[in-house]
Formats: C-alpha cells, sequence, structure tokens
C-alpha cells in the first residue's frame, strides 16, 4: 500500500506543476498576442505616414497644376489682347473688355475646380492617414486587453492549482489524522454507551 504522504506530495506536485505550465504557457501567449499586435499596429502606421506623405506630394503637385494653369491662361489672354490690339479694337472698353473679363472669370472658376479636386484629394489622404493611425492605437490596446486577459487566465488556473492541492492536503492530512484517532474514538464510544445503559 502507497504511503499517503507519498501520494499527497505527488498529487500536489503534480497538480502545481500542472497550474505553473498553464501560467507560462499562458504569458507566452500574451506575450504573442502583444508583439502581433505591435506589429500590426506599426504597419498601420507606417501606412498612415505613406498616406500623410501621398497627401503633401498631392497637396505640392497641387499648386504646381494651378500655377501652371494660371500662367498658361495668361498667356493666352495676353495673346488675345495683342492680337484684338493689332486689329484695332479698344480692348480696355467695349466688346473687346467683356471678351476678356468672361475670359478671366472663366478662367478663375478653371484654377478654383483644380484648387478643390486637390483639396479634396488631400483631404481623403488626411482622413485615411487618421484613420489608419486610430486603428494602430486600437490595435495595440486589443492587443493588450486580451494579453492582459490570458495572463488573468493563467494566473486563475495557478490560484485553482494552489487552492486544489491545500484540498488535497487538507483531505491527506485529514484521513491521517482520523485514521490514527478512530479505533480510539471508536472504544470511546462504545465504553461511553455501554457504561450508560449498564452494560459493562
Amino acid at each position: 500500500m502507497c504511503n499517503p504522504v507519498v501520494a499527497a506530495v505527488a498529487s500536489v506536485a503534480g497538480t502545481l506543476y500542472s497550474g505553473v505550465a498553464q501560467m507560462q504557457a499562458a504569458r507566452e501567449q500574451a506575450d504573442a498576442a502583444r508583439m502581433q499586435s505591435e506589429y500590426q499596429a506599426r504597419a498601420l502606421e507606417f501606412n498612415a505616414e505613406q498616406a500623410r506623405g501621398e497627401a503633401e506630394a498631392v497637396s505640392k503637385q497641387g499648386a504646381a497644376e494651378q500655377e501652371a494653369l494660371a500662367r498658361k491662361q495668361r498667356a493666352v489672354a495676353a495673346s488675345g489682347r495683342a492680337a484684338a490690339g493689332a486689329s484695332g479694337l479698344l480692348v480696355d472698353s467695349g466688346t473687346a473688355a467683356a471678351v476678356e473679363e468672361a475670359t478671366e472669370l472663366e478662367a478663375a472658376r478653371d484654377r478654383d475646380v483644380l484648387r478643390q479636386n486637390y483639396q479634396r484629394q488631400r483631404f481623403g489622404l488626411v482622413n485615411q492617414a487618421v484613420g489608419l493611425e486610430h486603428q494602430a492605437e486600437g490595435t495595440r490596446r486589443g492587443g493588450e486587453a486580451y494579453a492582459s486577459a490570458v495572463e488573468n487566465a493563467g494566473r486563475a488556473a495557478l490560484t485553482g492549482s494552489l487552492l486544489s492541492s491545500a484540498g488535497v492536503v487538507a483531505a491527506k492530512w485529514d484521513d491521517m489524522v482520523v485514521g490514527r484517532k478512530k479505533p480510539a474514538a471508536a472504544t470511546a464510544h462504545r465504553s461511553f454507551y455501554k457504561g450508560f445503559w449498564g452494560l459493562n
């Protein structure tokens, strides 16, 4: 027959080992979750930086195209003014002035449309960058929350193992203590009843 102390120690050791192993596995899983979420967050932040860089490039390209369009429009207007002047028209009054004014208004509208198109494009890219940055922050927080939950589960497993071990020790201790006292208690119990009823 197995010694109850050895059995209790073996049971406690096995239970504790299981709890420690579960806690270690939980810690490794939590570390992996943190690394994965950090990797994803950095990738999102990189994409956000790319979008911001693209927005800046779009802004510069838009400014350059607006300036090029304005130069072209000024050249066309100057050419038209020169042609009108060469043909003997008065360019500062009458129909020629009205045509020139209408042409300038149309040119200003064209520049404004070009500017708005580039602004919309830039605004979309900046919004994309902000969204990616928020997503990166959410990914980090989600990874940390998951890692904490896994670590808490590991600690709970270890605590459960400790409590289970304490229960095993208490049960074995009780078996050993009660097992030794049982014959004496039973004898005392029988002696009491025999003496009470006069059955010595």
